[in-house]
């Protein structure tokens, strides 16, 4: 039998918000290039992408969504990003409904085989491996702080 005496610890008052979890930021929504299946391309999904990477401080192209990535390498770019701290935009490459043909024509545009790809700036800075190389330095954190 366990007989309390005295006060809980600190923490363990009943009201208390000592060990609560942080409210987490709500989750920008991804960036969508067209708005759906019924309508036309008016202009080539190339240019589509090189306005979405021109006009963004930092963009990642990911298997999924920034809050369910569909794949271990987008997982890891996200987690590294949200490390960082910095602003970025999120466009899932698997959206067939709003960025048809996106997988591929990405990995054209940038002339890099596989998914993550992050931008920075307007410039490709590489995929998941490359941003892993750059992490620990703190090099990522100097691609924002540059003019």
């Amino acid at each position: 039998m366990v007989f309390s005496v005295g006060k809980p610890p600190p923490g363990n008052v009943q009201g208390s918000t000592t060990w609560t979890a942080r409210k987490q930021r709500a989750a920008k929504p991804e960036i969508k290039l067209t708005p759906g299946p019924h309508v036309s391309l008016t202009i080539p999904m190339t240019e589509l992408l090189y306005k979405v990477v021109k006009s963004c401080q930092a963009v990642v192209f990911v298997k999924g969504t920034r809050t369910a990535p569909q794949c271990v390498f987008s997982h890891r770019v996200l987690t590294i990003m949200n490390e960082v701290g910095v602003d970025y935009e999120v466009v899932n490459v698997l959206d067939e409904h709003h960025n048809p043909g996106l997988r591929e024509a990405i990995k054209v545009y940038s002339h890099w085989p596989t998914i993550p790809q992050i931008y920075v700036k307007g410039e490709f800075v590489g995929g998941a491996d490359i941003l892993d190389e750059m992490a620990p330095s703190g090099e990522i954190k100097t691609l924002f702080q540059k003019s």
